[in-house]
């Protein structure tokens, strides 16, 4: 026979976080808080230029679509009349 736990076999655990997160957190700092907004700002252009570029070629990954992807993110931006 199988058994498969209901959630509520598990509720008296899921509901006592704070109860093992005793410490409180760390503050965050400026320049922490700062790399952090370019760096996720920095991920979010690169998403939608991927994004913009499988749509313009169909919309549809493939294979050679993917190598052709790898081969404009690692060349140069001028290469590709890109500016930074």
């Amino acid at each position: 026979m199988s058994y498969a736990a209901h959630r509520k076999d598990f509720a008296p655990f899921a509901t006592r976080i704070e109860a093992r997160d005793a410490t409180p957190p760390v503050p965050v700092g400026f320049w922490s808080r700062l790399l952090k907004a370019v760096r996720n700002s920095r991920r979010r252009h690169a998403d939608r230029q991927i994004a913009r570029f499988i749509e313009g070629r169909g919309g549809h990954l493939t294979d050679e679509l993917e190598r052709e992807l790898m081969r404009h993110m690692t060349a140069s931006p001028h290469y590709w009349g890109m500016r930074l």
